[in-house]
């Protein structure tokens, strides 16, 4: 066996243990086809019907991100199939994972990236992500992958070479997933301004990332699945807690959030010179600014990245003194790793309870009762012929994870109307309406249908996440329409 560790490669017992995890992290992934990201489920479905040649109206909720790059791979081997997306996600976060303990490696750093690879590994938060394939683990890949590139383009400059329009595809990427995504073409342009090269060659690279970051922020108009100005307390409590879909924020959380921040100052205290002068970390300095106008999940794992991979050094490498003994040189790093990973691991088990329980989220629990409850909404009954089936519109606040769950055709809810009239007419030809009446985009809509008139709508289903309304007087569809 002491020869078999020997001879082995390192890479290949690397190779074991992130197999290891994704094992693991699967075990602790729901299988069902909700709890999924809204942007996640449009970009699969937009990947379902170009694979099946099927028109969808998903091409009408506006301009994908392109996590659809990413997942066309099982899309296209796995059509209709959520889990085998879910595995994909967890196979980039391996490789973002790899890429990071590389990238730390090579700045001379293997202890510090080591460990906290494995600790963002296995932290709650990343799991999160990976289950709702959030923007979180294609971000991360898409920021070190362009650290790589920018450091192979500085080796061997090459005007419109592959490297030059790789790097353009990456901003466009980047920036489509998430407002941070901007990090990555700012920290391009600032190393391209101070780059000693031919200033011709500076002004094609300067001139080529402009264009492309202008041009992708008109195809994406905005993001829409985006929430801004959130807690960023709260947001930070999920680096050890996980994420929450409570609406109110508990003591633990608001202490737990505030020790985050904390922490996250003093990291930035000491470390902004290194983040600065590192391209990755430059990437990640800039994000973390851009991140706290939107104060969300995405906003938690770039402070989680920047405290493990910039944090935990701080601790490592202190000046040793033969008088320091064990504590004074690991035996706190020891300590604080021990602390935390127990803490991330009482959380995986509860998740795992979760997912063999069948919780869901009280956003998800809503669909659920359109999606399962197919007697009353959808119109199907055993044995019934396909032909038979009546077509079934849905106005939904989460039109791509309604169509994913229902598999109906479903469109966004009505925009703003001035009375309940009005908004009927718009909703012609749509048999329900699905959203949340407590969320304040949706006060306008909730006082229409409160004052419409008897006998028009109906609420078929009402829960703490969301309601089903029928609109009963909409003209029904035709079968093929």
């Amino acid at each position: 066996m002491n020869k078999l560790f020997v001879k082995t490669p390192e890479k290949y017992w690397a190779y074991l243990a992130l197999f290891v995890w994704g094992g693991l992290v699967f075990m602790l992934l729901h299988k069902a086809s909700y709890g999924v990201d809204e942007g996640a489920a449009q970009a699969l479905l937009l990947v379902w019907s170009v694979v099946d040649n099927v028109a969808s109206p998903v091409v009408a909720l506006g301009f994908p991100d392109f996590r659809a790059i990413f997942l066309a791979p099982v899309g296209f081997l796995w059509t209709g199939n959520v889990l085998a997306a879910k595995i994909a996600t967890i196979i980039v976060m391996a490789a973002a994972a790899w890429a990071f303990n590389a990238w730390k490696k090579s700045k001379g750093d293997s202890e510090g990236g080591l460990l906290a690879t494995g600790l963002l590994l296995i932290s709650p938060l990343v799991l999160d992500q990976i289950d709702t394939i959030s923007v979180a683990p294609f971000l991360l890949l898409t920021f070190v992958l362009g650290a790589w590139l920018e450091k192979m383009y500085g080796e061997t400059p090459l005007a419109f070479g592959g490297m030059y329009f790789a790097q353009l595809f990456l901003c466009m990427v980047s920036i489509t997933l998430h407002p941070i995504g901007l990090a990555y073409p700012l920290a391009l342009l600032w190393s391209w301004y101070k780059s000693s090269l031919h200033e011709r060659q500076r002004s094609y690279f300067i001139v080529g990332i402009t264009f492309a970051v202008l041009l992708t922020l008109a195809l994406t108009s905005g993001w829409a699945h985006v929430g801004w100005f959130e807690n960023p307390v709260a947001s930070l409590s999920s680096v050890l807690l996980g994420a929450t879909d409570a609406d109110e924020i508990s003591v633990l959380r608001w202490v737990v959030g505030v020790w985050a921040v904390l922490v996250l100052l003093v990291v930035l205290w000491k470390q902004a010179g290194e983040l600065w002068a590192d391209f990755l970390g430059r990437i990640f300095l800039i994000a973390l600014v851009i991140g706290v106008l939107t104060s969300d999940a995405i906003f938690a794992m770039v402070a989680l990245v920047i405290c493990l991979y910039w944090g935990l050094p701080l601790l490592l490498y202190k000046p040793e003194s033969r008088e320091s003994g064990f504590w004074g040189q690991r035996g706190m790093v020891l300590l604080l790793i021990l602390v935390v990973s127990t803490v991330f691991m009482v959380v995986d088990k509860g998740r795992y309870q979760q997912v063999m329980s069948g919780d869901l989220s009280p956003r998800d629990s809503i669909i659920r009762a359109l999606a399962e409850d197919s007697g009353n909404f959808l119109n199907e009954t055993p044995g019934q012929d396909v032909h038979d089936k009546k077509t079934i519109r849905v106005a939904s606040q989460w039109p791509g994870l309604t169509m994913l769950a229902c598999r109906c055709d479903a469109l966004p809810l009505p925009p703003t109307a001035k009375d309940g009239e009005a908004l009927l007419a718009m909703l012609r030809g749509v048999n329900y309406l699905i959203f949340d009446p407590r969320n304040p985009v949706n006060s306008s809509l909730s006082h229409n249908l409160a004052n419409m008139g008897a006998g028009k709508v109906e609420t078929a289903v009402l829960q703490r996440g969301g309601v089903i309304v029928e609109i009963k007087s909409s003209l029904p569809n035709k079968a093929g329409e």
